[in-house]
């Protein structure tokens, strides 16, 4: 009984780790930072944006066990020049090696992830 209590507890830390770090990604990407790390994928969303909807769940299980840090920035707090100099025009939007990509094409998205 010991053990599985210890396996248990060891599970919990996990999710608690990995839980911590994509609040972390979500609650601090600033614009600046996230562009200059093109080896990183940063993800533009707007929270009314119904194409965001159907995406954006299905990336969150591989967002929150990534050990990679991603970017995740609402494109409603920035500005005119700032969604002009990397040419968003549509969310959700993807930028990773200096690309953006405007999709929702699942496979698209999910081949953009794994070459993160």
């Amino acid at each position: 009984m010991k053990t599985f209590k210890r396996i248990l507890a060891i599970i919990a830390l996990i999710f608690l780790i990995f839980g911590i770090k994509f609040c972390y990604e979500i609650a601090y990407s600033p614009y600046n930072t996230a562009i200059s790390h093109s080896d990183r994928m940063t993800v533009f969303y707007r929270p009314g944006c119904s194409r965001c909807h159907k995406v954006l769940p299905k990336l969150l299980l591989p967002a929150y066990f990534s050990l990679k840090r991603d970017y995740f920035i609402n494109a409603n707090e920035l500005t005119d020049k700032q969604l002009n100099k990397i040419g968003l025009t549509i969310t959700p939007g993807f930028y990773s090696h200096g690309k953006l990509h405007e999709t929702v094409n699942f496979d698209k998205i999910i081949s953009l992830w794994e070459e993160r």
